[in-house]
């Protein structure tokens, strides 16, 4: 869950303007910049210039919760601003782990396609769903994952470059339980959208058959 999604029930209402004027609000900009800052930090990392690749993830990092406060603050809530804030979330923390599983090896392997198959899979019915005026609705699991991958990564960046020796191996073992914890959480999560796509596929079929009744009648 972003930052900038609320919950099914408690959303605020939406601006309704079209895709530029949505695009130049100052929360998109700040989504928009995550994806800049995360894309230069990467090129940093393989470039060897690890600290200042680190403090860029940092600060994009941030903007994942400036965005969506700004976004609340000041009214500026837009359907775009939801489907960038969601994509800016999964492409942040996709490149992370792909940086401190190929640059560094901090993470073991299987850790990036456990990370991209539950994504890929909540993106795909969450599509299905929604192409049937039906919404998923986003738990407090779904949260907990976001929040519990985006911490991890401070001290998987602390331990990376060694900040804290005097605190090693504590601090990267704090980074990947964070990081573990965010993935476990997500599949939780993931199993309770499944269920909801369960309903709504059963719901769909029900009202397809319910057509085709009347329809013969």
């Amino acid at each position: 869950m972003s930052s900038s999604s609320p919950a099914a029930g408690s959303s605020p209402p939406r601006i309704r303007g079209s895709f530029v004027a949505d695009l130049g609000t100052a929360p998109n900009i700040i989504t928009l910049s995550r994806l800049v800052l995360i894309l230069i930090a990467t090129g940093l990392f393989f470039a060897g210039h690890d600290l200042i690749g680190i403090a860029l993830a940092v600060v994009a990092g941030v903007t994942d919760y400036l965005d969506g406060w700004l976004a609340r603050r000041t009214g500026q809530v837009t359907r775009l601003g939801e489907i960038l804030d969601q994509f800016s979330d999964i492409f942040y923390e996709s490149m992370v782990l792909y940086i401190a599983i190929a640059q560094f090896r901090f993470f073991p392997l299987w850790v990036l396609p456990a990370y991209l198959a539950r994504e890929l899979w909540v993106t795909t019915i969450r599509r299905f769903m929604a192409g049937h005026q039906l919404n998923i609705s986003t738990n407090f699991l779904g949260k907990l994952k976001t929040n519990f991958v985006m911490w991890g990564f401070f001290p998987t960046f602390l331990s990376i470059e060694g900040a804290l020796p005097a605190w090693e191996p504590f601090v990267g073992l704090l980074g990947k339980v964070g990081v573990g914890l965010g993935l476990c959480f997500g599949y939780i999560s993931a199993a309770d959208y499944t269920r909801q796509l369960i309903a709504g596929y059963d719901k769909i079929a029900e009202a397809r058959a319910a057509g085709r009744a009347g329809g013969d009648a």
